[in-house]
């Protein structure tokens, strides 16, 4: 599905590194996803343990959030806004065009 409005795959690359509050963490952007997911990672001290195949956990990992871009109607997704970057995502795009 196309979005309805002017923000596409490159606009959504600038925010990479960008740092965010979500869910009242600091975060930052680490990555864009082909199905246009932004991957949050946060940057407070929690941590995850992270399980390895036979489900024994053994590992601490970075808290990680993975948002869509954009809802079934193609807008943006209200966790994107709510997460403040619909404002940033219009100026990256005025930027670019």
């Amino acid at each position: 599905m196309s979005p309805k409005n002017n923000i596409h795959s490159q606009h959504l690359l600038t925010l990479i590194g960008q740092q965010v509050i979500y869910h009242q963490q600091q975060c930052v952007i680490i990555e864009v996803l082909d199905d246009k997911e932004l991957v949050l990672q946060a940057l407070d001290q929690d941590q995850n343990i992270q399980a390895n195949q036979y489900g024994e956990g053994h590992r601490n990992v970075p808290v990680i959030y993975t948002l869509p871009a954009f809802d079934a109607e193609g807008n943006l997704h209200a966790e994107l806004i709510a997460a403040g970057l619909a404002d940033l995502l219009s100026q990256q795009a005025s930027d670019l065009d």
